[in-house]
């Protein structure tokens, strides 16, 4: 009798253990509603849609998206989100083989916006085969708060269609990131037009929409857009300027051994810039607060001693 009650016992524990195992792989599975490539894109997806929708980001904020290799987790999640919202190949040019098997209704490429303001073009000064310059677009777009408007509203429209019973809600969110966004704008100006003559040096030339948006004076860049230092002649070229740079910008993702010692010979202000809004919890007000942050250190910075 014992024994039996034990066999029992032992094919239901089997019949519940495998129950467990079934459905275990399909909730660890399960993918976000909406995969952002990067933090400042996921920031801009939640201004839209709050907690209504999961957003997961991709790429980590604390490494260069340009140096970045894509693991087998992430093409599964690329490939099995409701949409894939990312910036372009001039910045996460990993994820371009991956979206390629992306239906063309679940990914959002935001340099593809027709409403996008552009920083004028410029040559970037490196060399390729047959001595020709390279001409490249700063895809740092969402420096510009003109262009987050618009990228908010591509997000919105996107998702509208997706989800229309969200629709109002989205609606409402856009139209208050948008109130909100001209406030902050407004601010910036009046800030930064006190300090825009002052010159300063940043370590990469990721900073092209907000210098062209606000008109600043930028003097020179320690690394091209890739990561590829400048060499000793440009360098000599930056210690040249003497007190014509008032502030030295470096950044968490990069080494900034070079920006330390710029800023010290010439007896420079330094500040850290996180473009990437590393350290900015993901809410529906993200994006704000990063951007009021980004542009405080800017003026800070830019302030003469």
């Amino acid at each position: 009798m014992f024994k039996g009650w034990l066999i029992v016992y032992k094919l239901c524990s089997a019949f519940f253990m495998a129950m467990v195992l079934v459905t275990l792989p399909a909730s660890a599975s399960s993918q976000p509603a909406v995969l952002a490539s990067i933090k400042p894109v996921a920031m801009l997806i939640k201004a839209v849609v709050g907690d209504q929708l999961a957003v997961d980001v991709l790429l980590g904020a604390n490494i260069s998206p340009h140096d970045y290799t894509l693991k087998f987790s992430d093409i599964r999640k690329v490939r099995n989100a409701d949409l894939v919202v990312w910036v372009g190949p001039e910045l996460e040019g990993v994820l371009v083989k991956s979206l390629t098997s992306v239906p063309v209704d679940k990914q959002l490429q935001l340099t593809g916006l027709a409403s996008l303001q552009w920083p004028e073009e410029s040559i970037n000064g490196d060399e390729h085969e047959g001595g020709h310059k390279a001409h490249t677009r700063d895809p740092h777009l969402w420096l510009n708060p003109r262009n987050s408007l618009v990228a908010v509203e591509a997000i919105a429209a996107t998702l509208i269609e997706k989800y229309p019973e969200k629709g109002r809600l989205f609606e409402k969110n856009t139209y208050e990131f948008i109130r909100k966004i001209n406030e902050i704008d407004s601010i910036n100006k009046e800030r930064l037009g006190l300090v825009k003559e002052n010159g300063f040096v940043v370590s990469h030339d990721g900073y092209g929409h907000f210098v062209d948006y606000y008109g600043l004076n930028q003097l020179a860049t320690i690394q091209l857009a890739g990561g590829v230092a400048q060499g000793a002649r440009h360098y000599g070229e930056i210690i040249a300027m003497g007190d014509k740079v008032t502030c030295i910008f470096s950044e968490p993702q990069l080494n900034n051994k070079s920006s330390m010692q710029l800023a010290t010979q010439l007896d420079a202000n330094r500040a850290e810039l996180d473009l990437m809004g590393r350290d900015v919890a993901l809410t529906k007000d993200s994006y704000l607060q990063f951007f009021s942050r980004f542009t405080e250190t800017f003026t800070e910075c830019l302030e003469r001693k």
